[in-house]
């Protein structure tokens, strides 16, 4: 990057910090917490470790050997005398070696809270929807807890391989996002009926980076100016402290829609419609008009996948239960268990496919003191392998498979794909696009299946040394369009241990091994050190 660039992002950064600690909340009780983190990965073979990289909000590098130095602050606080208002704000930067960029501004964001409601504007990092238990982002305002969850915890508790839609693999995307973060009561239900949900729009900043990615194969497609949607609602019944059982469920929904696009050899070919309607578009999945291609006409304008959450959670004196599952779908395509078809004569048909893309999943914590240094155990089986079949048949006139076949998940005829900075936003078994040495974007592998078995726990007085075991094999097919000449196959292993004496300091080391006839047999090791509450 250029000098005249790192100057302004300095200023920036500067001026923004400035205005929010002195000029908007200059009459308030807040907290300031800072901190500094090196990190490195030393590894041999194709890539760096699988598990060195995925999942870790695009803070990594498929490089064999990469670091990084990394600066956060973060700003908690309360509004007046009371904590019905409050507010956060951040910044993180992160300046690395062999990384897809050189300078990053991971983060750099603003919010504010009444009661349950949440407003936050910029590039902040989010996290899987009902991976583990949903935490406010000023939960634990003026703590150095909140610093090292984000740093550390968060990796530590992970023991599956990610949602199917969101996993927290790619780098956070700027947005506007409205959200209620944690179950909310509803009125009436005796605290029975909860729910909580969130939407957002936001803006892909990577353009320059697909561009790059792109520019040794003039065919490949890449984007700008594309736009982003999410949005979520999830409910939960059941009284914690009447009842240990409780059911969870909700959706989730997110979409690409405008944008301009361009290939090497051809410039720009497409512009997609970015107007008012179209935003309204993005919440509620409508075809598109005559400004878009005739594929988007006849199905959904834009780059449409959604998500089925369900969980059940049982809470006993030894240990909590936890049973989860996700289904994926591509526009309305598996939305449901059926759909209308229509045969040559015009005639409409309920046809039931059932949904065998799923995410299955069991976890179960330790609450005695019985084997007290397990804390956890989890295993989770990923299929992504049927996208509703290789086709359409119609042997009857009717098509005895769902008409949406072939959904090749991720990837999409117009967009990009489901990805960002080349890193997966979705499952990370899929492999991400930055895996490509062909110069194209697109997922290779998203037909695939995969166990995975974690555990992780504490030793030492004070649970001051964290471990995390994680063992994964996968099989992958490739994609529907573009299969391989033979089953892939991968297992990933990763030892993970963080210690955290009483002062500032926290230390991790962690290895990795990969064997794989897609990624590459690879195997190393990372060490990281941070300290919070540098000044």
């Amino acid at each position: 990057m250029s000098s005249p660039f790192l100057c302004k992002i300095r200023k920036t950064v500067v001026l923004f910090l400035l205005f929010v600690q002195v000029n908007l909340f200059a009459q308030t009780e807040s907290g300031v917490t800072q901190f500094v983190q090196l990190n490195t990965i030393l590894s041999d073979g194709e890539n760096a470790p699988f598990w060195l990289t995925a999942n870790r909000q695009g803070v990594s590098s498929l490089s064999s050997s990469n670091g990084y130095a990394r600066y956060g602050i973060k700003i908690n606080g309360n509004i007046g005398n009371e904590d019905k208002w409050r507010y956060t704000a951040g910044a993180d930067i992160i300046a690395g070696y062999n990384q897809t960029s050189s300078l990053v501004l991971h983060e750099l964001y603003a919010g504010i809270s009444w009661k349950w409601l949440n407003l936050t504007a910029g590039v902040k990092e989010n996290f899987a929807e009902t991976r583990t238990s949903s935490s406010s982002m000023f939960a634990e305002c003026n703590s150095k807890g909140e610093v090292f969850s984000r740093l550390y915890g968060r990796t530590l508790a992970e023991l599956g391989s990610g949602g199917l839609l969101y996993s927290g693999n790619s780098a956070p995307i700027p947005q506007l996002r409205l959200e209620v973060p944690d179950y909310v009561d509803i009125p009436g239900t005796g605290s029975w009926i909860k729910l909580r949900g969130h939407i957002a729009y936001g803006i892909f900043l990577d353009h320059n980076f697909q561009e790059d990615f792109t520019s040794s194969y003039p065919g490949a497609k890449y984007g700008r100016n594309v736009l982003y949607n999410g949005k979520a609602l999830f409910m939960k019944i059941g009284n914690e402290s009447k009842f240990p059982l409780q059911l969870e469920g909700g959706l989730e929904m997110y979409s690409q829609f405008g944008g301009d696009f361009y290939t090497h050899r051809d410039g720009k070919y497409l512009s997609m419609p970015r107007g008012i309607k179209d935003f309204f578009k993005a919440i509620i999945p409508l075809g598109g008009d005559e400004t878009t291609p005739a594929a988007e006409q006849a199905n959904i304008s834009g780059n449409q996948i959604g998500n089925w959450h369900f969980a059940i959670n049982l809470q006993t004196k030894p240990v909590d239960i936890r049973i989860y599952g996700e289904h994926l779908f591509e526009d309305f395509s598996q939305l449901f268990f059926f759909e209308y078809q229509t045969n040559r004569e015009g005639e409409r048909k309920l046809t039931y496919y059932p949904w065998r893309d799923i995410q299955l999943g069991i976890s179960v914590t330790n609450k005695t003191d019985y084997l007290k240094f397990i804390s956890s155990i989890q295993y989770e089986y990923t299929s992504m392998y049927d996208q509703s079949g290789t086709g359409y048949n119609d042997p009857n006139d009717y098509f005895s498979e769902q008409m949406d076949g072939i959904d090749d998940y991720y990837n999409h005829s117009v967009y990009p794909g489901w990805h960002y900075y080349g890193m997966g936003i979705g499952n990370p078994l899929a492999f991400s696009p930055l895996y490509n040495d062909n110069g194209v974007l697109v997922f290779r592998g998203n037909r695939f299946k995969a166990h995975n078995v974690g555990v992780n726990g504490a030793f030492l007085k004070g649970e001051q040394l964290k471990y995390r075991l994680m063992y994964t094999y996968s099989e992958n097919w490739g994609t529907y369009f573009i299969p391989f000449d033979e089953k892939k196959y991968t297992t990933s292993l990763l030892a993970d241990i963080v210690y955290t004496p009483k002062n500032d300091w926290i230390f991790s080391f962690s290895l990795a091994y990969d064997k794989s006839n897609l990624i590459g047999d690879n195997w190393g090791a990372m060490f990281s050190v941070a300290r919070i509450g540098l000044f």
